[in-house]
């Protein structure tokens, strides 16, 4: 308890001994009640789960499985951000759960809710899981970004974002979720056994953080019983406990073994290898067999599979024995909600006629699920390790549970290595007829390979501050940051295509509606002719998908009608009948030439006023941070209110006015006056708000169709311009400008022309004028002719090579490297604008309601 005593003491008014204990009792007593309401008064606290909520979060958290991880995370963070006040200001207001298997996600968050429901926490804390596709539910959490929240999801949707790459998220949406999640955030990582590079990557994460400087307090705990502190030490994070201090760890002590734990860690597991068939067909319909025999009316039988293509054919064998006992196939390939009926099927009681899983990884660790009788084909012996938790889990059979192994058939050692595989086996094998606790079985060591992962460095993450794909299209691959590249997954959804091909106006695909499919399933379907659809980012809508967009994270469209996926099975490459298509996005993907936002008032907003607007909300939100951003430099904080009070000042461009005023002429509802405006009451466009630029023609010719401009790089050009004096009394003008281009996330470190363009960048021509606006507060601003020469490579930074002015990309590379900023804190104030614009679009609506 010395970590309780240190952070008690500094909140103590009195040094004696007697103050100080009745302190810690209080506390003491304070928690274990919060954990008692929160369980409905089903169980108090473990011990070890006291110390982490006296101490604060440790760096490690070695405690073995079927311990209560999730509680021992989640409810000491929450009980010292919300109920204990001594330590509420030192705690971050936002804790995100890592965790490796989808199946996982969905149980930890129903456990969550259910804690929050029971606390009447559920309207103060916000709760969500990340994951792909747009949704409603990344709005909630990002435009009130100071409010308490708790977060899980999966390790590549997670820390897919955390490096500005998120999987299955609009590409404008990157910096958001990356400035917001590295700032005031509590980082877990569960069952960092089974991470592959997402632990080193997250080490990387905090190291970086630590040395470049974010704007709240964030941390990171690690949880596994099996972690080497060894593992954590990273080209940019030391522990203390690997540089000869000891970091925090919390396990278990003596007083851990009392009462419902040391059931669950005594708990016997009995061995006995099964003898079948190396042939994989046989092997499979031998194994259901066995399942069925060995299976007890009222009781759960698991069985794990290392591969999902397996599973599934014993799924089928079983189906085909027409058991009596409920059938349940669990991996991960299915659609959320499909996944989400698995997760509460299992939380059901159990029927009398008992139940028989067949599983993947998925169930392979975390889950609160427990068997009287399971199998697992031989894995890593960690793996093997976390299979056995779901047997006898909480100790409801005294006399022990029968676990039944075998090696996969012949030749199928995949996904692992064939070592380990020989090395599980051999232990098992000395294990024939033994029975095991927990903790026995746990102490059992066995050499595994150590496979090689690619390791995050800082100039890695320096360089996806970026999110211009390069000149060919391309992207940086985050993948071998994030998971082992044979786990990798692409996100597929189904639609309806009467025509055969999506429609213009299909949006982005909704998360409801996305599957993950191995990168390399999806490889082999374009390879036999199959159709797929991926989304345009300049343009919106979908193109045909080339094997260039199969890459990790992407989402691609199918035709329902070709088939792919059963309910009952998940994704299923070679089933022809329909899919049944869910629910899509209620929230459009944006593209280059898109401004949906600009559209759909219910009154037409004029420039001036929305400028107004968006900078009393950057301060709005400044102030929901309260003492959070104490500290932090005013005069950086002040830039982030003069980057909303200009955002939009390139709607003064006349092709962008002329754009908003297009409907008019149709009779649609016209502005009350003339001015300049910056939302239209007019719905939207269907299909692309822009046109691309055309060549000039000769005079006697029709006029070009009218281009599509950029409105936040002019936006930017005009705060840059020599006859723009908004700036003249700002140190932060280059930062200023920054935020004001990048509030769309489509304009921000390099710029380029589209290859339609013709010499406009973003639609902008070299001499384009823009209108004189009245601005609030100042001077009119006179009409001004833009300039391209900020964007052209290479400028020089006295302006010596005749442009006048340093280079774009230049400028914002020094922003992002200035020791005061650095890429999280940038990001940060990057994501408090967008958020206020946001809100205060949101705001129009809502009054008019």
């Amino acid at each position: 308890m010395i970590d309780s005593v240190h952070v008690l003491s500094v909140g103590c008014d009195s040094l004696s001994g007697v103050t100080f204990l009745t302190g810690v009792i209080a506390m003491s007593d304070g928690f274990d009640q919060f954990v008692l309401r929160a369980t409905a008064r089903k169980y108090g606290p473990y011990p070890y789960q006291r110390e982490i909520a006296l101490g604060g979060l440790p760096v490690l958290c070695t405690v073995p499985t079927g311990a209560g991880k999730t509680a021992a995370a989640v409810l000491p963070w929450l009980w010292r951000l919300m109920e204990n006040g001594p330590t509420r200001a030192v705690t971050p207001h936002r804790l995100v759960y890592v965790l490796p298997m989808r199946t996982l996600v969905e149980q930890t968050v129903g456990e969550i809710r259910t804690w929050l429901a029971n606390l009447g926490l559920a309207d103060k804390v916000q709760l969500h899981v990340l994951m792909g596709g747009v949704d409603r539910d990344d709005d909630a959490w990002q435009v009130r970004p100071a409010d308490p929240a708790i977060f899980a999801g999966t390790q590549d949707m997670v820390l897919s974002r955390a490096l500005m790459r998120g999987y299955a998220e609009p590409r404008t949406r990157w910096p958001v979720s990356f400035g917001l999640l590295h700032a005031g955030t509590q980082w877990v990582l569960d069952e960092t056994q089974l991470l592959g590079p997402a632990l080193g990557t997250s080490a990387q994460l905090q190291g970086l953080r630590d040395a470049l400087g974010s704007v709240t307090k964030t941390a990171t705990m690690w949880m596994s019983a099996t972690l080497d502190a060894g593992d954590l030490r990273t080209p940019d994070h030391r522990l203390p406990e690997v540089d000869g201090e000891a970091a925090r760890t919390v396990a278990l002590g003596a007083a851990d073994f009392d009462g419902p734990l040391g059931t669950r860690l005594n708990a016997l597991r009995r061995f006995e290898r099964l003898r079948l068939p190396d042939e994989a067909k046989a092997y499979g319909e031998a194994l259901a067999k066995v399942l069925v025999e060995r299976h007890r009316p009222g009781t759960q039988t698991i069985a794990f599979l290392n591969t999902v293509e397996r599973a599934t054919a014993v799924f089928a064998a079983l189906e085909r024995t027409s058991p009596q006992a409920e059938l349940l196939l669990v991996h991960s390939r299915f659609r959320p909600g499909e996944r989400a009926r698995l997760a509460a099927r299992l939380k059901e009681p159990v029927p009398q006629t008992g139940r028989v899983v067949v599983a993947t990884q998925a169930l392979e660790a975390g889950v609160d699920v427990s068997s009287q009788v399971l199998f697992t084909e031989t894995a890593r012996w960690s793996s093997v390790v976390q299979r056995a938790g779901r047997l006898n889990r909480a100790g409801e059979w005294p006399d022990g549970a029968e676990l039944l192994w075998s090696p996969p058939p012949k030749a199928a050692a995949a996904p692992y290595e064939p070592q380990d595989l020989d090395a599980a086996e051999r232990m098992l094998t000395e294990l024939e007829g033994r029975s095991l606790t927990t903790l026995e079985l746990q102490a059992v060591q066995v050499a595994q390979s150590s496979p090689v992962h690619a390791m995050l460095r800082r100039r890695d993450l320096l360089q996806l501050f970026d999110t211009q794909p390069d000149l060919s299209g391309a992207d940086v691959d985050v993948g071998p940051w994030v998971r082992d590249a044979d786990e990798s997954t692409v996100m597929v959804a189904w639609r309806s295509m009467p025509s055969g091909r999506p429609a213009e106006d299909d949006p982005f695909a909704g998360r409801a509606e996305l599957c993950p499919v191995p990168v390399g399933d999806i490889r082999k379907l374009l390879k036999t002719g199959r159709r797929l659809w991926a989304y345009e980012r300049v343009s919106g809508g979908w193109r045909s998908a080339s094997q260039g967009d199969v890459v990790p994270g992407t989402v691609l469209l199918l035709n329902a009608a070709d088939g792919g996926y059963s309910a009952t099975t998940g994704w299923a490459p070679a089933r022809k009948a329909p899919v049944e298509p869910v629910g899509g996005a209620d929230v459009d993907a944006d593209a280059l030439r898109k401004d949906r936002s600009s559209y759909g008032c219910p009154d037409w907003i004029s420039l001036e006023q929305h400028l107004a607007d968006v900078e009393r909300e950057v301060g709005d939100v400044l102030g929901e941070y309260e003492s959070r951003l104490a500290g932090f430099p005013e005069p950086l904080l002040d830039a982030a209110k003069a980057g909303g009070r200009f955002h939009d000042l390139g709607k003064a461009h006349p092709a962008f006015q002329a754009m908003l005023l297009s409907g008019v002429a149709d009779g649609k509802k016209a502005p009350p006056s003339e001015g300049v405006w910056a939302k239209s009451a007019q719905a939207a466009p269907s299909g692309d708000t822009s046109q691309p630029a055309e060549p000039a023609k000769p005079a006697a010719s029709p006029k070009p169709r009218p281009v599509h401009v950029r409105h936040e790089l002019v936006s930017a050009l005009m705060l840059l311009h020599p006859g723009c004096d908004l700036l003249k009394d700002e140190s932060e003008a280059d930062l200023v400008t920054y935020l004001a281009a990048a509030h769309h996330g489509k304009v921000r470190v390099s710029i380029r022309s589209l290859p339609d363009e013709n010499g406009r960048v973003l639609g902008v021509a070299e001499g384009d004028r823009t209108l004189a606006l009245d601005m609030p507060g100042v001077a009119v601003l006179p009409e001004l002719q833009l300039s391209l020469g900020p964007l052209r490579i290479g400028a020089d930074l006295d302006g010596s090579d005749g442009a006048g002015c340093e280079s774009w990309t230049q400028r914002v590379l020094r922003l992002r490297d200035r020791p005061d900023l650095g890429p999280f804190r940038l990001a940060f104030l990057e994501a408090l604008v967008r958020v206020a614009d946001w809100r205060a679009s949101r705001a129009y609506e809502q009054e008019q309601a």
